[in-house]
């Protein structure tokens, strides 16, 4: 006031000289935290009615908590001074912050004895549009920001975020607060995202092409922070390790509302709402601490899916890539209840219906699964799970209609009560069966059942075999699967061709791996010969068959080294023909000159011969057969002892065999009509 009356003196005492203008310079004026420097007050066009008072100032520094942006070079087109109260309700100023700067935009404030405020639109920054307000009365404030389409890119490239890093689309967003001296009492803030893309720098998440809109509401109380947010997302994708989302032409919502202290570092999620049309929906209720990293202290949540297929493909697709379930897809009705405290899942109550499972790679298919899986991680927890399927297809071997009733609890999966599973016209029982985890290394597996009359036939026909004939029968002994490695606790026994094969010393180690390694040892007892090479193109031969495999090793199911024989038994009295095919056929397995005798004498009008004796032996080592028969010939060695009339005896010359040209030998004979002997 007092600079007021000093102009109005000054022009009162020069009547003599009329003034168009009068000015005056003052350094710096302070009120209530604000700061003029370099103020310049003009009085002009004096002859006229009213005056016209100009203000311009170099620099205004705002109190507290707008005292990060500073306003340069404003110039106050309408301004008035008096009634302990100084204002600017028309002017430019630039924007210069410890961030950024800006060109001139529309700036007004007043600043007076109870009431503070400023203004600032029109602002063009980041390629987008920008405004601020703010208000200050006695020591509470509010303070609006407005940003419209800004790009980006440029505003990565003006605020430099360090967690994050913006490369494309446009951002819109607002936010009113209001608090008093440093402390913020409400908070209302929405965004907006077009065709957003970024990642975070640790690139564990990201966003491409993202439609997104989001808002915050939150006011502070004497608990803390009282809260509620809604966000929807309607095009893009997001990336949320390891969870990639491609977001289609449905809208995904999300709603949350609860309150989070500052004291205890902690939220509660009183209520959390996150619905995905046609894929899936999830509810439930959490609490979340966020002191040196975030962890879920404890959460009780629903999951429900009326479309697993959708489910399938939005989210368990990109989670399942990598895995040993890459591929594997889901159709069917799902409802889940589960758990979690401390960040680990604690109950879980799982019920699917209609269940189908398919798997890109043919390794496991599924059709009308239903069931309840129940889980604990508590010791004591006894709920049984069941489920039931109507067919179970495990590579190309099908399984009937079958019913498990199982407990599951901490790391463990045990069966409660004998299953029968139909497989190939058979019944394979599980009698006992259980899944122990462990927090180092690969989970223990223990299997014991039985295998009932099991179709030979329908076995090779599924697994593209030369077709078998007869059934499979015999108990499974315990069968135990730990540190990587399976072994069999006993005897396997296999009936099959009226005679018994026994598998002992069963091993594989790496068994789920792509190098799996395999040990066993196999007893041959009294196989139908008549029965066996009926099923081949090999040629009749009648009489009994024993033998052994000892020391087998395999290496990604491929032999690397045995000790075998096959051969008539000792005590066979049984009749011995041999087919003039099947003459052949062994010959060419050691490479003997059968088929010069066949050609050239009287042997050729015979379709059948007798034989005393059959026998062929191989010791494989480094990729090598040492072939031996049922006794030594003057050269060679015996493949055939003929006995009887006609007889005939067959020689193998070759006591050394490559193995991969023996098994292309053995290929040929069980594909063709013909063996060509030279």
């Amino acid at each position: 006031m007092r600079l007021f009356l000093a102009i109005a003196c000054f022009l009162i005492a020069s009547p003599a000289n009329a003034l168009d203008a009068a000015s005056a310079n003052i350094k710096t004026i302070e009120a209530n935290g604000w700061q003029l420097q370099g103020v310049h007050i003009a009085l002009t066009e004096l002859a006229k009615s009213p005056q016209r008072l100009v203000l311009t100032i170099d620099r205004l520094v705002l109190p507290e908590p707008f005292n990060d942006l500073n306003l340069a070079n404003i110039h106050c087109a309408a301004f008035t001074w008096g009634n302990k109260a100084m204002v600017c309700a028309k002017g430019q100023a630039e924007i210069r912050s410890q961030r950024w700067q800006s060109p001139a935009a529309d700036f007004s404030f007043q600043v007076a004895e109870n009431r503070s405020a400023f203004s600032l639109a029109n602002l063009y920054w980041a390629g987008g549009r920008f405004a601020v307000e703010g208000e200050e009365i006695g020591h509470q404030w509010r303070l609006k920001i407005r940003a419209r389409r800004v790009d980006a890119e440029l505003m990565q490239a003006l605020i430099k975020l360090p967690s994050a890093e913006f490369k494309d689309g446009r951002i819109s967003f607002s936010i009113d607060a209001s608090g008093s001296n440093d402390v913020v009492h409400t908070i209302d803030a929405a965004v907006n995202l077009k065709d957003f893309s970024g990642q975070s720098t640790d690139a564990r998440f990201a966003a491409e092409k993202l439609n997104l809109t989001a808002r915050l509401e939150a006011f502070r109380d004497d608990n803390g922070w009282q809260w509620q947010q809604h966000a929807e997302a309607s095009g893009g994708a997001l990336y949320a390790e390891p969870l990639y989302l491609t977001i289609g032409a449905q809208i995904i919502a999300l709603d949350a509302q609860g309150e989070w202290s500052d004291k205890t570092q902690q939220a509660e999620v009183k209520s959390i709402s996150y619905h995905h049309p046609g894929a899936a929906a999830l509810k439930g209720s959490a609490v979340v601490r966020y002191d040196d990293k975030v962890r879920i202290e404890k959460a009780d949540m629903t999951l429900t899916s009326e479309d697993l297929a959708g489910l399938s493909a939005a989210y368990l697709k990109s989670l399942f890539e990598g895995t040993v379930l890459e591929g594997v897809s889901l159709a069917g009705r799902l409802r889940a209840d589960f758990s979690i405290a401390q960040n680990a899942l604690t109950h879980l109550t799982a019920g699917f219906s209609d269940l189908d499972v398919d798997d890109e790679s043919g390794r496991l298919a599924m059709q009308g699964g239903d069931g309840i899986f129940n889980w604990s991680s508590d010791e004591a927890f006894h709920k049984k799970s069941e489920w039931v399927w109507q067919r179970l297809q495990i590579r190309a071997l099908p399984v009937g209609p079958a019913r498990f009733s199982f407990l599951a609890k901490a790391g463990t999966i045990e069966l409660l009560e004998k299953t029968n599973l139909p497989f190939l016209d058979g019944i394979i029982a599980v009698n006992a069966f259980k899944w122990q985890t462990r927090p180092q290394g690969e989970p223990e597996v223990y299997f014991e059942g039985n295998v009932d009359k099991v179709s030979l036939e329908q076995l090779s026909n599924e697994l593209d075999w030369t077709p078998l004939s007869g059934t499979i029968s015999g108990h499974i002994p315990g069968v135990d699967y730990r540190d990587k490695t399976l072994s069999l606790g006993g005897e396997l026994n296999i009936k099959a061709f009226d005679g018994e094969i026994k598998v002992t010393n069963l091993a594989s180690s790496g068994l789920f791996t792509d190098f799996p390694r395999f040990h066993a040892e196999l007893e041959i007892n009294n196989l139908d010969l008549d029965q066996l090479t009926r099923r081949f193109e090999f040629g009749g031969i009648t009489g009994r068959l024993s033998g052994y495999v000892q020391q087998l090793y395999m290496e990604n199911w491929k032999p690397v080294s045995f000790y075998a024989w096959l051969g008539t038994p000792d005590d066979d009295d049984s009749k011995h023909r041999i087919s003039q095919k099947a003459v052949r056929n062994i010959a060419s397995i050691g490479g003997g000159g059968a088929a010069d005798i066949l050609s050239r004498s009287f042997l050729r009008f015979f379709e059948t011969f007798m034989y005393d004796k059959i026998g062929v032996g191989c010791y494989l080592h480094e990729g090598v057969c040492q072939m031996m028969g049922v006794e030594a010939a003057q050269q060679g060695y015996y493949l055939i002892k003929g006995g009887g009339l006609p007889r005939i005896d067959v020689i193998g010359y070759n006591p050394r065999v490559n193995w991969n040209v023996l098994m292309d030998r053995l290929a040929r004979i069980s594909t063709t009509d013909e063996v060509r002997i030279e």
